[in-house]
């Protein structure tokens, strides 16, 4: 059973067109959602750009 995986940008399910998101994981999830995985922190900034911090 798979789990959806939530956008960090807007806490909703990854979008099934959304243009980073991984092609070969049918769940989502995206460079942004890995982040969150390894225990980075995002920051979003102006105009959806985001700074990973480790």
């Amino acid at each position: 059973m798979s789990k959806d995986i939530t956008c960090p940008l807007d806490n909703r399910p990854c979008e099934h067109n959304c243009p980073d998101r991984y092609i070969d994981r049918p769940e989502g999830g995206c460079l942004l959602t890995t982040a969150l995985e390894q225990g980075c922190s995002l920051i979003a900034i102006h105009d959806n750009n985001v700074v990973i911090m480790k």
